[in-house]
């Protein structure tokens, strides 16, 4: 494809002066079937092969509907049934890549890595209004209260932190950021938080925009904030036993003034943050080509910034941006669950006293980057994606392995859970929904469990 949106930005100096739409075609869904799932333990499911086989962002699941881009190059989106996989709508839209979606007032809402965030009707797929932004563009939004918050490149070497309303698309504030934010802006309570790929945190007032602080400190995840404390991944370098530099990744916390409070704690020797490891892996073989198919074969450009990333995450590729999410905390009740790395692990929070870990399948040198997904929680279990092409459940309190469903697809990006039915895209293009028969696991809607990503949220206007 063109990269036209390159070009565009470098003569305009502000989201102000990029006024012009995207625009949305309505397609057939007649050639969209779901087929049935037989799974371990008797469970039953169905799925859909997307056209194109490319990976799939995390789906959102609203009401008994089930919303999902086309993947990684792509320029569809659809709407399915959550219960039957029977398609509901399907749209193409003007430039490719959609990210993971976000719904809220029965509005659907999701950017393309080229350029364009759109807004669509949750009902019909009709599009309400489009913003183009830039390119390329590795987040995906974030809503809170009839807002929208999403980063996009500006031409004058930083990019932005622009607040959208969300009926009208009109601008509410736009500040400068050191970068494009790793997965998503994390709104809570009357703060909006992020972390860029550069590894720095920041919390904006989300009403007017103002700046509380910000902190250059290595951070490797988006913020998780509970209580006012700000969880994060955090990474350095260090000198191993042999003398050779080497990555660790541990976590911090952060007061509500963005001080740090205490150590970096349960560290690690972090091999999916060292670049010269993931360079050589399947993964980065994977991400190349998807790059090469829309229009980055030279590399990213100079507006994503890899060079940044790549110190601080070991990841530099278009598709490896838009797909990082890494060692993302999940705190409740005062224990971290994360998946880092190789692992899941349990994390007393405050002490970073290890409750239980659980080695994951594959070795991140061979693999590349993180072997599953941040989990998703619901009902005090935990349920994660891995690159194995499995599907796990954990047991949060005493981290035992409660089911493990074989796809034979790999998965990067986070289940959903909702109704006891689990979602998952693959990097291969499926759409799956696992039927496990628990109620409890419901709740976690969309990517960070809900439009503000900070957990699980009860969403407004479910569709029908």
């Amino acid at each position: 494809m063109s990269r036209i949106c390159v070009l565009v930005v470098l003569f305009s100096s502000s989201l102000a002066m990029a006024h012009r739409s995207g625009n949305v075609s309505m397609i057939s869904v007649k050639n969209l079937r779901a087929t049935p799932l037989a799974l371990s333990g008797g469970k039953t499911g169905w799925k859909i092969s997307l056209p194109g086989n490319r990976a799939l962002a995390t789906p959102a699941v609203v009401g008994d509907t089930v919303y999902v881009g086309g993947g990684y190059g792509s320029y569809e989106f659809y709407a399915f049934d959550a219960h039957s996989g029977k398609a509901k709508w399907a749209i193409k839209v003007s430039d490719d890549g959609p990210t993971a979606a976000v719904v809220a007032d029965d509005k659907v809402v999701f950017n393309t890595e080229s350029c364009t965030l759109f807004v669509v009707d949750a009902r019909t797929g009709k599009m309400l209004w489009s913003r183009w932004l830039g390119d390329p563009l590795m987040s995906q939004p974030a809503i809170a209260d009839g807002v929208v918050y999403m980063a996009y490149p500006g031409s004058e070497g930083h990019h932005h932190l622009v607040a959208l309303g969300l009926a009208d698309g009109k601008t509410q504030f736009d500040r400068a950021i050191a970068g494009d934010i790793i997965s998503a802006p994390v709104v809570d309570g009357d703060s909006v938080y992020l972390t860029t790929f550069d590894g720095t945190v920041y919390r904006y007032d989300r009403q007017s925009g103002k700046l509380a602080w910000q902190s250059k400190m290595s951070a490797t995840s988006a913020p998780f904030v509970v209580n006012g404390q700000i969880h994060v991944a955090q990474g350095q370098t260090v000198r191993d036993a042999s003398g050779v530099m080497a990555k660790e990744e541990g976590f911090r916390t952060l007061s509500p003034t963005g001080h740090a409070e205490g150590e970096l704690k349960a560290k690690k020797r972090a091999r999916y943050l060292e670049a010269d490891v993931q360079e050589h892996s399947h993964y980065k073989a994977a991400q190349n080509a998807a790059d090469a198919t829309v229009g980055f074969g030279g590399g990213a450009p100079a507006s994503a910034k890899g060079g940044e990333a790549l110190g601080n995450i070991g990841q530099s590729s278009v598709r490896g941006l838009w797909e990082f999410q890494g060692s993302r905390p999940l705190v409740i009740g005062g224990v971290n669950y994360t998946s880092h790395g190789d692992s899941v692990r349990a994390i007393e929070a405050d002490s970073g006293k290890q409750v239980w870990e659980h080695k994951l399948a594959g070795d991140v040198a061979k693999v590349g980057g993180h072997l599953a997904s941040p989990p998703a929680w619901a009902g005090g279990k935990l349920v994660v994606g891995a690159a194995s092409g499995e599907v796990i459940g954990y047991d949060a309190k005493s981290g035992n392995e409660l089911f493990r469903y074989g796809l034979r697809e790999e998965i990067r990006f986070q289940p959903v859970l909702v109704g006891g039915r689990i979602f998952v895209g693959t990097t291969r293009g499926s759409l799956v929904c696992i039927d496990t028969g628990d109620a409890t696991l419901d709740g976690w809607t969309m990517w960070g469990g809900g439009p503000r990503h900070n957990g699980i949220e009860a969403p407004k206007h479910a569709s029908r």
